[in-house]
């Protein structure tokens, strides 16, 4: 009805909407973006994955006008002379090609900016992709890895202990055991529940217990609830093996641990920072390798960012992680 207020007749309609001059436009409009398009699938053989862009867009330019040219005059041509019984179509033929040369310049524009931004998003995605490989590197290589120096350390613990009482230094090397068991048996698993890990660092302690006797110490706060969820397998080993080599050690300055989860997100370690005058870089290397590991779970950065230092307390923020099943 609102077409036939503005058209006094559905003869008026058709006339105008219908005419042939207006199917032909639509004809031609059609078959110009298919000529256009089978260039566009031409240059694509020639210029495969869109190397040489420079030269891809000069000769896709060059072939779109070419061809938009040819195309539009033969058509033109064909339909006003035997058609329309026109003698001379200068006038159309500038007029008709101006404006399918400009929409073709704004056709290709459009391919060539689609062009641009997969490019980016391709790169994007490439970035991203091999950052998360080497997040991958890293937590495989701080799975698999075993610190050389905490077992020198173990050793020796337990040989000073052969000279003093046997019987306890097979329990230490039974505690050792215990360690390096719950390494190999975890090697395969991305995640193991927190309580296996809380539970993991008893035999740990009580070896280097041995040693510092009452100067070390290990305090848990953590709700059986949240016990539940999960970490990397030898988080807190590896935080272990890191406060016993940067502290000093002593009667004076006894190293105290205090692991508590407050929240279901987080698992804090800290303890207060007596360290020695030489870092161990090894050490420092593997918990380079523990933030990395958590980056992959996270997608936060692979820099040291579960790591602070204030008021003489080093403190470790360890995400904990959920599996979610699909």
């Amino acid at each position: 009805m609102l077409v036939l207020m503005f058209f006094d007749s559905i003869d008026m309609l058709l006339e105008n909407f219908f005419s042939r001059e207006v199917l032909f436009i639509i004809g031609l409009t059609f078959l110009f973006f298919e000529v256009n398009r089978l260039v566009i699938i031409l240059n694509n053989k020639l210029f495969p994955e869109n190397k040489k862009l420079k030269a891809r867009i000069i000769t896709q330019y060059a072939s779109s006008f070419i061809a938009t040219l040819v195309f539009v005059s033969i058509t033109l041509y064909y339909y006003f002379v035997y058609i329309v019984g026109f003698s001379t179509i200068k006038t159309e033929l500038i007029t008709f090609n101006g404006i399918y040369l400009l929409i073709a310049f704004f056709y290709n524009l459009f391919f060539f900016s689609l062009v641009f931004v997969n490019r980016k998003n391709e790169s994007k995605v490439q970035q991203e992709q091999t950052r998360r490989d080497n997040l991958i590197m890293e937590l495989e290589s701080f799975k698999y890895q075993i610190n050389p120096e905490f077992l020198f350390q173990s050793l020796e613990i337990i040989i000073s202990e052969l000279y003093r009482d046997k019987k306890s230094a097979d329990d230490l090397i039974n505690n050792l055991s215990k360690t390096y068991r719950y390494t190999l048996d975890n090697k395969y698993n991305d995640l193991v529940s927190l309580k296996d890990e809380l539970n993991s660092l008893k035999p740990v302690c009580e070896l280097f217990k041995t040693k510092y006797q009452e100067n070390l110490s290990l305090k848990i706060d953590v709700a059986k609830e949240i016990q539940t969820l999960n970490l990397i397998p030898g988080t807190l080993k590896r935080i272990l093996e890191y406060a016993l080599s940067e502290q000093i050690i002593s009667e004076a300055l006894p190293l105290h641990i205090s692991i508590e989860a407050k929240t279901n997100n987080h698992l804090s370690v800290q303890y207060p920072l007596h360290n020695k005058l030489i870092k161990r870089k090894t050490i420092q290397k593997h918990m380079e390798q523990l933030m990395n590991a958590y980056a992959y779970y996270t997608a936060g950065s692979a820099d040291n960012q579960y790591l602070t230092e204030a008021n003489g307390i080093r403190k470790f923020i360890i995400p904990l992680l959920r599996i979610e099943e699909e």
